[in-house]
């Protein structure tokens, strides 16, 4: 005879499963090998997004005209990011993990104030923020407990999963090896600034806009149809010691730069992650305390 576990227990239940799937997200900077696996499920539909050229097409070349018009794309892009103005986005997720193939779904919010490109300071309501931007994403999981919490502010951040009492924090100074598994880096470029770098190669095959474009330590291959379509690889490579060794990488396919479907693929632990934007508020900026330092003691202390 089996009895049926009452309510609180079913909910205690869950949130340890939902613990034990993000400690294995927290473990994977210790856990991942040297050098990161290659291949995701996302790996064979992000090359497809470039079509082959045709028979007896020459290879293209970076020429004058291709390099301005490559640059001129990237500004269109840049321009419509920071267009959006600072929102709030209203999320569903559902992540994948690996080895066991258990999915936690979790919903939450994302408040974003996106970088000033023109190097001007930015104001979120009363807040005024880094020409670099702010980001604060609360997510939560089984019984309204929190999943994760993630704040970033300029080159700072602050990465928490409480069910743990798990918190990192870092900056410009943080070894990105020590990062590796956290997709911290990865949320900071495509939430505040996808089409950032500097532009190392263009070219347009069909319908498709393709850049490669250099962020401080990492090489982005970014590409975009003329449908909206979005897809993104990013691999990380590792400055210290004379040899370059590849930390990490991510991709990412999106249905465009707004309120849409999103699909996330890691290299380093094979975590799928599908985001659902469900509501974008654009009208009313977000609370400009979203963007606060959450360890800061003083009152109006954001530093």
């Amino acid at each position: 005879m089996t009895t049926s576990l009452p309510a609180p227990g079913r909910r205690v239940r869950r949130l340890v499963r939902a613990a034990c799937f993000l400690l294995s997200l927290a473990c994977a900077p210790a856990c991942a090998a040297n050098v990161a696996r290659r291949g995701s499920p996302l790996d064979a539909e992000f090359a497809r997004m470039l079509p082959l050229p045709s028979p007896g097409t020459s290879a293209a070349r970076l020429d004058r005209s291709a390099w301005r018009e490559g640059r001129a794309r990237l500004a269109e892009l840049r321009r419509e990011v920071e267009g959006a103005g600072p929102r709030t986005l209203r999320v569903r997720l559902a992540l994948r993990e690996p080895r066991t193939g258990q999915v936690l779904e979790a919903r939450g919010a994302i408040a974003i104030a996106p970088p000033a490109f023109d190097g001007s300071v930015r104001a979120a309501g009363s807040a005024v923020l880094e020409p670099e931007g702010a980001l604060r994403m609360i997510l939560l999981g089984p019984g309204g407990t929190t999943a994760l919490d993630l704040w970033a502010r300029g080159d700072r951040f602050r990465f928490a999963v409480p069910a743990l009492d798990l918190l990192k924090r870092g900056d410009a100074a943080t070894p990105r090896a020590s990062l590796r598994g956290l997709p911290v880096d990865f949320l900071r470029w495509w939430m505040l600034h996808p089409a950032a770098g500097t532009l190392l190669w263009y070219e347009r095959a069909a319908s498709t806009a393709a850049f490669v474009l250099r962020d401080g330590d990492a090489v982005i291959d970014l590409r975009i149809n003329d449908r909206g379509l979005i897809g993104a690889r990013r691999t990380t490579w590792s400055a210290e010691g004379a040899r370059r060794r590849r930390l990490d990488e991510e991709i990412v396919i999106a249905q465009g730069m707004g309120c849409g479907h999103v699909r996330y693929a890691q290299a380093s632990t094979g975590l799928l992650v599908t985001v659902l934007c469900e509501a974008e508020e654009r009208d009313r900026a977000p609370d400009p305390r979203a963007f606060v330092d959450p360890d800061a003691t003083g009152p109006g202390d954001d530093s």
